[in-house]
């Protein structure tokens, strides 16, 4: 009978420590994504200047490279359904937008001394359906 309880009670123990590590490991990811989401979307909330979105489109290249995400042969990032970012820009002089590989390979001190002061808004934002993660920001110049 003390077998049979020891038994139980040390397949009661590893339940309960699997069902544990797997709510552990489930809210880690949980507030890692709101971490990063929040990294982006302070960015969102009203207008920002030149600086700034330059400051996101840097941040969205490096997260991309840590992340180990695949180019094109345009040297353009390619989505994955994960965590890739992708950050385009709808200017005022121009009809289409510009992704931000683009703005990157022209320079950040060029960026800055052409649209440093000037406005820019958020005005679409995807997310990721398997992580929730950001994957996408349009900001165009008001």
């Amino acid at each position: 009978m003390k077998k049979f309880f020891i038994i139980i009670s040390i397949i009661i123990l590893i339940i309960l420590a699997v069902v544990t590590y797997k709510y552990n490991s489930y809210r880690t990811n949980e507030l890692r994504t709101e971490k990063l989401n929040r990294e982006y979307e302070v960015f969102t909330e009203g207008e920002i200047l030149g600086t700034s979105l330059i400051t996101i489109i840097n941040k969205a290249v490096d997260s991309n490279e840590k992340n180990e995400i695949n180019t094109d042969d345009n040297n353009m990032y390619i989505e994955n359904d994960t965590t890739s970012i992708k950050i385009e820009v709808k200017f005022l002089e121009a009809e289409n937008t510009f992704p931000m590989e683009r703005i990157q390979k022209l320079g950040s001190e060029e960026f800055i001394k052409n649209y440093a002061v000037m406005n820019f808004k958020c005005t679409k934002k995807e997310y990721h359906k398997k992580t929730n993660n950001i994957k996408y920001m349009l900001f165009e110049q008001i």
